[in-house]
């Protein structure tokens, strides 16, 4: 029997390409600054309202997405273009390591799957649309501030009924 559980405390933060098997493994992100948030904005409401009663006759939600936040301050620069684009070469004889960014706004979308240390397992974010901006506040660190927004992935069915957009992961899995 399953017991209610608190989950606090991120320990890990990685991400894989949309819709990968289970056993494909996550790309560790583990350069994350103090202060990651998970936030989701209350949702949009449009009633439709009756002319002889003080309620509505009914109430329109549009649901927000997820969104995930933190400043990447510990990074190698290699690893740089397959998250913000741009491009990476490493240091040769001749020339220094350098990654240039991308010359337009870029995004990528990944899975993303933050880890806890109590409680439950993880959050998983199927399809994340990612974009880091470059950034550098007084005494601190050249960071990339992130922003994962969540999105809607299907698992390749026509069928809704197949559409997901985050999971929390509770137990392990449990035999062989």
């Amino acid at each position: 029997m399953a017991t209610k559980k608190t989950t606090i405390k991120p320990i890990s933060l990685g991400y894989r390409p949309v819709g990968s098997l289970e056993s494909v493994e996550y790309i560790p992100v583990m350069g994350v600054l103090k202060g990651l948030s998970i936030a989701q904005d209350a949702p949009d409401e449009n009633n439709i309202e009756a002319e002889f009663f003080d309620s509505p006759f009914d109430v329109l939600l549009t649901g927000k997405p997820i969104k995930l936040t933190f400043d990447l301050v510990n990074y190698q620069l290699s690893d740089l273009p397959e998250l913000f684009g741009g491009t990476y070469t490493a240091a040769s004889a001749t020339d220094a390591e350098i990654y240039v960014g991308a010359s337009a706004v870029f995004s990528s979308e990944k899975e993303w799957k933050l880890g806890y240390q109590s409680g439950n397992n993880s959050l998983v974010i199927y399809r994340g649309k990612t974009i880091g901006t470059v950034k550098n506040e007084n005494g601190g660190a050249l960071s990339y501030s992130v922003t994962i927004t969540s999105l809607v992935v299907n698992s390749g069915t026509d069928s809704t009924a197949d559409d997901k957009m985050y999971a929390i992961i509770g137990d392990p899995k449990t035999g062989v």
